[in-house]
Parts: C-alpha cells; structure tokens; sequence
C-alpha cells in the first residue's frame, strides 16, 4: 500500500516538500505556470493541517555547489507569493538551519547550488533532513532521478507521496492497465534515442503508433525514404531498422504527406507526399492528408498517450499539425495523458488544458515509468 500523505495524520509538524518548480524563465517572467500551479493544492493541503512547509526545487541545471543567479528560484518564490496571496521569505542560506516567523511557509533556494545534491550525498541528505519532522515528496518530474533532495531524504525521515504525485500514478496507471480498447500512443519530438525503449515496449500496449518529430525522420530514413536535410540520428539506423523488422511494426501509422522547407530561413513551406521529398528537403511538419487520416483513427480511441510535438513548433505553419491534433484530442470522450514539456506548452496556449484528463508535469520520468523501470523514490514509497 503505497505511503500517501492524504492517508495520513500529519499535523504540527515541519514538513520538507520537495516540488518540482523547473519552470521555464525568460529575462526574470516565467513563460509557463504549469508546474507552479499543480503543487498549489498541495501547500493548501499542509496548512490547513496547521504544518510548516519548508520548500525545497530545482530548476536548470547549474553547476553543482557553486551559486548563480541565472538559476535561482527567486522568479518562482514571487510568483507563489501573488498565488498564494501569502509571503514566503526565501531562503539563500538554508542548509544550517530554518526558521519561521511572520510565515509558515519558506522557500529554500535551488538545492542544485548544494555540493552533493546530484550524487545523492548522504552527507547532504542527513543535514537536509534535520531540517524538517516529515519529508513530503510531490515531485513526479525528478521522480526518476536519485538525489538528495528526491530520495537521500527519505533515508532519515518518514516519508509521503504528496497528492499531485498520487494522481500522477493514478493516471499513468489506468492507461497502462487499460483493458478497453483502441489504445493509442504518439511518440514523437526531437530525440528518436530517447524514444526507443518507450516505442518497443507500447508496441504490445498500443493498437496504433503514430511517430513524429525528428523521430519520425529516422524512422523513415531506415525505411529507404529520402528525409532530404531533416533531423535524424544515424547513429540510431540500426536500431530504428530492429523495430521496423519486428512484425508488431504494422501497428506504426506513417504520415501520408509532410510540410517541407528547402531554405535556411525555413519561410517556404510546401506540402510533398511522403515519397516525393527531395535532397534539400527538411521535413519539419505533418500534412493536411495525414492529419485527416491521424484525426480519424485517433477519434475512435479509447484511450491516448501523448508525448512531444508533431513538429517545428517554434516557427508558423510548422505547429499546425500538433495544433489540430490537440483539437481532436480536446474535442474527444478520449482518456488521455500528455507528457513532455514541449507539448504541454502549446496545449496551455489554445486553452485546452482542461480538455485533456491529466496534462503531466513528468516528461523523462513518466516515460520511464510507462516504460517499466522502478524510479527510487517510488520504490521507497511503496507503489510497486
């Protein structure tokens, strides 16, 4: 029976609340709120129990045990401020010692700038744990990662899956254990390297895969198409060629037409079908074609995991395709879970977010969890 914090008894106590506030930050204004938002029910819940919460995050990725400005969660803490119509003093020297006055709720800076922090120090976990009476985890995003501050904790103090986290499981559960059927899967971004495992291991889950992105290009590489100049990873042919050749392959659904440009300015859009790119080429979206055919059998889905875009997302028209996709997703009875950080954006942006049953705030880390691999802390909480 998994350790959860809205199963327990947890009053009065200092709680260290590990979040996860990596949010993305242009010249000190937050370009999304998404993660800051999901972990407000979660300090609402602790004070209401009359709880001290100590915060504890990341965001970038600084060099380890040496301060800079251009990582701390200053931006974050005012952020939560105007949220929670409360003041949070924030913390640059934490690690001696917290205290709480005029507030009972602090926020620490990034504990990336702790020495130790990545290597899961047992050092550090024992001088943050002295800090705090319970160690609340509610950071799905790092749940894949064995740190400090995402699991050394938990070694010294008792130890809670917050109720974001909870839902998280939940959620990734019920499309993993899906009896109804269809069941779809889109794979798709940048990376085809980081995409191979979670490819094999839903071509048994999923009656259908529809692959795009950068992924998309290699794929079809391996297949004897000409990509012309789009992304690929060669390094990753043979690879790509091991699942083309395994006959569960027949349930990837290749597009039918692609948008291409053959310019460095990327401004000459032109519609080709799938055999018909050419050597400077640069496939950068889906076509009308595909996403009518995408469209369709995605409509008749039970159940849909989404992770990264269709295609080039920051330049216009090259969203269109993950833009109509979302549409028809938004617009569906479909059970569906997005993950990954560079789609979630887009979804936000055309005020969707409330279409889609669970718009998660892991990208790596649900991956692996919808992979199979046992992330640590979950393990020390007791989900598997």
């Amino acid at each position: 029976m998994p350790k959860l914090l809205t199963n327990s008894n947890i009053e009065d106590k200092k709680v260290l609340l590990r979040l996860d506030l990596n949010v993305p930050i242009y010249k000190n204004k937050i370009l999304s709120d998404f993660r800051i938002i999901k972990c407000i029910p979660t300090i609402n819940y602790l004070l209401e129990r009359n709880n001290k919460i100590i915060i504890l995050s990341h965001i970038g990725r600084p060099d380890e045990g040496v301060y800079d400005k251009n990582f701390s969660l200053i931006n974050v803490n005012s952020y939560l401020e105007k949220k929670l119509k409360a003041k949070i003093p924030f913390l640059k020297n934490w690690i001696s010692g917290v205290s709480f006055t005029d507030s009972n709720i602090v926020m620490c800076e990034n504990v990336r700038f702790c020495k130790g922090e990545s290597s899961n120090d047992a050092k550090l976990s024992e001088k943050i744990s002295n800090l705090g009476d319970i160690f609340v985890f509610d950071a799905f995003g790092v749940s894949h990662r064995k740190s400090s501050s995402t699991y050394g904790i938990s070694n010294y103090l008792e130890t809670f899956a917050g109720p974001l986290l909870e839902n998280e499981i939940y959620s990734a559960n019920k499309f993993i254990n899906s009896s109804k059927r269809p069941i779809g899967t889109i794979i798709s971004g940048a990376k085809v390297s980081t995409k191979l495992k979670i490819i094999k291991r839903l071509l048994d889950k999923s009656d259908y895969i529809i692959i795009g992105g950068g992924i998309l290009n290699t794929f079809l590489l391996a297949m004897d198409y000409n990509v012309g100049k789009s992304l690929i990873e060669p390094n990753y042919l043979d690879e790509a060629r091991n699942i083309i050749n395994d006959e569960r392959f027949s349930k990837v659904i290749l597009p039918v037409d692609v948008i291409v440009s053959n310019n460095s300015e990327l401004d000459n859009p032109k519609t080709k079908l799938i055999n018909m790119v050419q050597s400077d080429d640069k496939i950068l979206d889906i076509g009308k074609k595909t996403i009518d055919r995408y469209s369709e059998i995605i409509a008749k889905s039970h159940s849909i995991f989404w992770n990264g875009p269709l295609g080039l997302l920051e330049k216009n028209p090259y969203d269109n395709g993950t833009k109509e996709i979302a549409k028809i997703i938004a617009n569906s009875d479909i059970y569906s879970i997005v993950g990954g950080g560079d789609t979630i954006p887009i979804i936000e942006h055309m005020n969707l977010e409330e279409k889609f049953t669970n718009l998660s705030t892991g990208g790596g880390s649900l991956l692996k969890y919808i992979e199979g691999d046992e992330l640590p802390i979950l393990k020390k909480l007791e989900f598997y």
